[in-house]
């Protein structure tokens, strides 16, 4: 996420200090989502949730600032977060997996 942060900051900066920490506390939630999917004590359900969550607050977001900056700009940023949210979703998933995988074996 700092990548991305790092790439886009400059034209919500531009836009003036309240675009910038619109940008900076959305980069923040979807960090949070990332770690959220980290914690082994979250129940999937409330990961599953908090996903949709960021998703629509990406999309809100990009939707709001695309009058400001231009669609291109907003699609391509768009774009960016959804890859990681859909990389580290199927990432998770797998590992949800293999640990049911893990604990069937440890029971027989």
């Amino acid at each position: 996420m700092k990548d991305i942060e790092g790439r886009y900051y400059a034209a919500f900066a531009e836009l003036g200090p309240g675009a910038a920490n619109d940008f900076k506390h959305l980069i923040d939630c979807v960090q949070a989502f990332l770690d959220l999917l980290n914690d082994p004590e979250t129940d999937f359900r409330v990961k599953l949730m908090d996903y949709g969550k960021v998703k629509s607050d990406v999309f809100e977001f990009c939707r709001y600032y695309t009058r400001r900056l231009g669609n291109p700009l907003m699609e391509r940023l768009k774009a960016e977060i959804y890859e990681i949210l859909e990389e580290v979703i199927d990432w998770w998933g797998r590992q949800e997996v293999f640990n049911i995988m893990r604990e069937k074996d440890e029971e027989t």
